[in-house]
This record gives C-alpha cells, sequence and structure tokens, in this order.
C-alpha cells in the first residue's frame, strides 16, 4: 500500500517502466513521507482507454490524505509518465482511490494511518530486521 496501476495501450519497454516506477515512488514518498518500502506498481497494456487517453493511472492510497496532497500526486504522476513515454501530460488519466488503512495488511501488519509510520516500522524492523 499504495498501489499505483499504470495502463497503456501498447507495451512500455524496460526502462520506461523503471522510469515511471521511481518517479511515482518518488513523488508519493516526497509528498506523503510514507516509506519507499509501502509503494506498489504494476502495468498492465493492451487495454482499450478512452479516446484521447494514452496512458492511465489508478492508485489505491491510505484513507485521509488531503485534497491538496492528492492534487499533487497526480499531477506529477502525469508529469513523470508523459516523460516517460514522450508524450503530453494531458494525455495521462490519474485516479486515486481512498482505502482505509485497517483494510490494508502489509508485512504480516495492519497498516497505520498516515503519519503513524514510526511505531508501526519499528516493529516491522523488529519482526524481520
Amino acid at each position: 500500500m499504495p498501489l499505483y496501476t499504470v495502463t497503456t495501450k501498447q507495451a512500455l519497454d524496460a526502462p520506461s517502466k523503471q522510469r515511471i516506477v521511481n518517479g511515482i515512488t518518488d513523488t508519493h514518498c516526497a509528498v506523503t513521507l510514507a516509506p519507499a518500502m509501502f509503494v506498489q506498481v504494476i502495468f498492465s497494456f493492451g487495454i482499450e482507454l478512452r479516446k484521447g487517453c494514452k496512458a492511465h493511472v489508478l492508485g489505491s492510497i491510505r484513507s485521509g490524505r488531503s485534497d491538496d496532497v492528492k492534487a499533487r500526486l497526480k499531477t506529477a504522476f502525469a508529469k513523470h509518465i508523459a516523460e516517460a513515454m514522450s508524450i503530453n501530460a494531458d494525455l495521462v488519466q490519474t485516479e486515486l482511490l481512498d482505502v482505509p488503512a485497517n483494510c490494508v495488511i502489509e508485512g504480516g501488519a495492519i497498516m497505520p494511518e498516515p503519519g503513524e509510520e514510526a511505531a508501526w516500522l519499528e516493529s516491522y524492523y523488529q519482526r524481520y530486521g
């Protein structure tokens, strides 16, 4: 958690995928202050997208993020994906879904609420090193 699914009509090459993964991970961590280990990015291709859309990103993020945080995430994701695909950011659709933290298990433990990661991480590292 969070889980980001990037969908394109055509398959992306490995360097483009890596640039997108890095951009999404770096942005999510910088904007939300969540640890990078929480961020998951998957790709799907061969999916018909709405007219005028070259890429779509659907992110499931922990509930509690402000509208400003969500807008910053969406804008940055569109920029990173557009750069990796050499397209205009207006051709990237982004959507974020709020998921209650208590509905997600990571590392065998229920995810903490946003801002409460420190104690959760301490417990995680005690269990898994």
